[in-house]
């Protein structure tokens, strides 16, 4: 039995929450009685994943189609959600990186793409949502940084780069929200999402793997743990991080990753 982390009838906002990460945190949250409000680019995706979560979950759901890399989308998400809730408890950040590209093949437009989706689009949400959270009696705000494989480095470098800025973001607000406010970070590792398996078949069709398993065996080569994590996994620290058992957790960056990243 998942322990009951106390978040029935809260309100959680979740970006990037139709695929892969994002909507594991969504999973999670939803799983222990969080209502929840979903947001993704794709119309398509956001309707699978809110019948989803209706079919596994215990909270209330409802999505819309937001463009992370526009402030007035987020701002119209936040509003959105406390017309349909009554305010917001829980801010988690996800979107989702970029198309793989090694570093002496990202354009310049690229690079600012990755600033506004991976970068900016976690202050809008912060901005937006703060005045919300600060009147919750448990507000938290959790990021989840673009991962951070070893062995994927040159073809996660805006990721990578961004993430590291996400980090110090979280540095900062952690200090300036609270106490009303706890703000934390979690980092992945390699999980079986769609777009980690994407970057593996790309490179098993570029010649460099026989095979997927041999590109994940490369993935996880220098790794403690023998097989990827599995998303849900990560939305359950998610949750646990959002949750008043990790009250005195402020300012944390928490790396989900088997120890692959040590």
């Amino acid at each position: 039995m998942d322990l009951d982390l106390g978040l029935e009838g809260n309100v959680a906002l979740v970006t990037g929450s139709a695929t892969g990460l994002g909507h594991a945190c969504a999973e999670a949250l939803s799983r222990q009685g969080a209502d929840v409000a979903l947001a993704a680019p794709n119309l398509d995706d956001l309707a699978y994943a809110g019948d989803r979560l209706y079919a596994l979950g215990d909270g209330e759901i409802f999505g819309l189609e937001v463009d992370v890399r526009d402030p007035e989308h987020l701002a119209a998400l936040v509003e959105e959600t406390v017309d349909q809730y009554g305010g917001i408890d829980h801010l988690v950040t996800g979107p989702r990186p970029l198309e793989p590209a090694r570093f002496a093949d990202v354009s310049n437009e690229d690079w600012f793409r990755g600033f506004d989706r991976l970068f900016m689009s976690v202050v809008w949400a912060i901005r937006e949502s703060s005045a919300h959270l600060k009147a919750s009696d448990q507000g938290t705000i959790v990021t989840v940084a673009p991962p951070a494989i070893p062995a994927l480095a040159d073809e996660l470098s805006v990721a990578s780069a961004y993430g590291q800025a996400v980090r110090g973001l979280v540095d900062s607000q952690s200090r300036a929200l609270a106490p009303e406010v706890r703000v934390n970070a979690v980092v992945p590792g390699p999980h079986e999402t769609p777009d980690l398996e994407e970057i593996l078949a790309e490179r098993v069709e570029a010649g460099e793997f026989d095979d997927v398993k041999s590109a994940w065996d490369a993935v996880l080569a220098d790794c403690p743990s023998e097989s990827p994590g599995r998303p849900l996994d990560l939305g359950k620290v998610v949750a646990f991080l959002s949750s008043q058992h990790a009250s005195f957790v402020n300012g944390a960056t928490v790396p989900v990753d088997g120890g692959c990243g040590h």
